[in-house]
């Protein structure tokens, strides 16, 4: 009984090892920041950050970080060009749920946008 379950945990780990020896590897170019010109004017997208606390941050034109209130974020997304995208920048610890929402109000107001989840 013993040898079968050493087998076991045996045969667990050499599949484990051969699963990661094999895992693919996606050759995906990551979506970059663009400026976009639409009759005339420049756009560039709006850049909001979410940190491990669900804190939304806006990136402005200095490219420095201004905290956002989620009504304040609807109210900028809600005015922005239709062709803007929208650029979310999260931890890899951001609450999903944040997430979600703020896609939420994204799509409610009928924009694009791109979610970029950064590693720690």
């Amino acid at each position: 009984m013993v040898e079968e379950s050493l087998v076991d945990v045996v045969l667990v780990i050499l599949a484990a090892v051969v699963a990661i020896a094999v895992l693919p590897e996606f050759d995906v170019d990551l979506p970059l920041s663009q400026e976009i010109t639409e009759n005339g004017m420049i756009l560039r997208p709006l850049q909001i950050s979410i940190n491990e606390t669900g804190a939304l941050y806006f990136l402005d034109q200095a490219n420095e970080e201004q905290p956002l209130q989620p009504r304040e974020f609807y109210e900028m997304v809600a005015s922005s060009q239709p062709s803007q995208t929208v650029e979310i920048h999260a931890d890899q610890s951001a609450p999903v749920i944040y997430l979600l929402e703020v896609n939420r109000l994204i799509q409610n107001a009928g924009r694009n946008a791109t979610f970029l989840v950064q590693a720690e």
